[in-house]
């Protein structure tokens, strides 16, 4: 109970930061009349053009699933991918969060408890070294153009070092068993907070769980891992494909903000999005991305035309479709899925 009073407390500390973001830091920035008449010049081809963008980021969630579990159909992957980044978005938590929802979702697919724990730990890795990584690569893309700020090169190195220690522990749990162990253990704490919080049973896996895991799964990922960083990197690449073509869409040049400035803005949004500071990264998001884009010198009212118009393309339609997608999973579930 204890527990889940401070879930809620955290939950509405984050709406109420969000709301002060919003309603009181945003309009210092930009008023949104004029954010709105910036809104107002995004012409036909250029919606026809996010419409597209936003399809395929959509789409290519299901990848990295399919990549380690290819008994998977895609129609499966992609239900059950929106559906968790979708509860992810509504409910406090963070990464840790949307793990317990994709395993959860594997399990209600019917996928082996192993497969899926497995599948959601590998993923998981994959997609968060990824993510803090690429501060890093935008940091340096800047540095060549010498406009690289001392607060965004920290913010590039911590985002370096917490990816490093990541591929540290994940090498090492392949490694060692010890290490695996260990891994397991505190993954399972995070796991039962999480269904605390939701009033479920707790999971009955732990660290001896991940060293039998670590036992039967190596030689898979040794095989898988090529596929698996190659769709890791077209599903997240294609939300900045998204985030370049909303900067356009509202009138910022190639000649006011490069392409390796808006590489590293959209770089720290990620980093920020991964945190659970609010429900879905709303409000802290937006509010590192528009602080990185003024501070490169972009029009205040455009850039935060065009962060809120990529976030609200890339997070409405999952949203939408993750939310449709939770009941249409018991039907997906009908027949038990064939073991990798």
């Amino acid at each position: 109970m204890r527990s889940s009073r401070r879930a809620i407390l955290r939950f509405a500390l984050g709406v109420a930061l969000a709301a002060i973001v919003f309603l009181e830091v945003v309009p210092r920035i930009a008023s949104y009349g004029d954010v709105a008449h910036q809104l107002g010049t995004v012409s036909a081809p250029w919606i026809a053009a996010l419409g597209a963008a936003s399809l395929l980021d959509i789409v290519t969630t299901a990848l990295p699933w399919q990549a380690v579990l290819p008994q998977l159909s895609f129609l499966a992957a992609l239900a059950f991918t929106q559906a968790s980044t979708a509860l992810t978005t509504l409910l406090p938590g963070g990464a840790p969060l949307g793990m317990a929802l994709s395993f959860g979702f594997l399990r209600r697919l019917r996928v082996d408890r192993g497969a899926a724990a497995f599948a959601v730990a590998v993923t998981g890795i994959w997609s968060q070294v990824m993510i803090l990584v690429y501060p890093l690569v935008g940091a340096i893309l800047v540095f060549a153009t010498g406009q690289l700020s001392s607060s965004t090169l920290v913010i590039a190195g911590v985002s370096a070092a917490c990816g490093a220690l990541i591929v540290g522990l994940a090498v090492a749990a392949l490694r060692s068993a010890g290490a695996a162990r260990w891994l397991g253990d505190f993954a399972a704490r995070v796991a039962g907070r999480v269904a605390g919080f939701f009033h479920r049973t707790p999971p009955d896996w732990s660290g001896e769980a991940l060293v039998r895991l670590r036992a039967e799964r190596l030689m898979l990922l040794r095989r898988r891992w090529p596929r698996l960083t190659a769709a890791t990197l077209a599903n997240q690449l294609t939300a900045f494909v998204v985030f370049e073509l909303c900067l356009r869409a509202v009138g910022i040049s190639f000649a006011d903000l490069p392409l390796s400035e808006a590489f590293l803005a959209w770089a720290i949004g990620r980093v920020i999005s991964s945190l659970p500071l609010t429900p879905g990264g709303i409000g802290v998001v937006e509010l590192g991305m528009i602080g990185t884009l003024v501070g490169f010198g972009a029009s205040n009212a455009h850039v935060v035309a065009a962060v809120l118009l990529y976030r609200g393309v890339i997070v409405l339609p999952t949203l939408v479709i993750g939310l449709v997608a939770i009941p249409f999973l018991r039907r997906l579930a009908g027949a038990p899925a064939e073991p990798a």
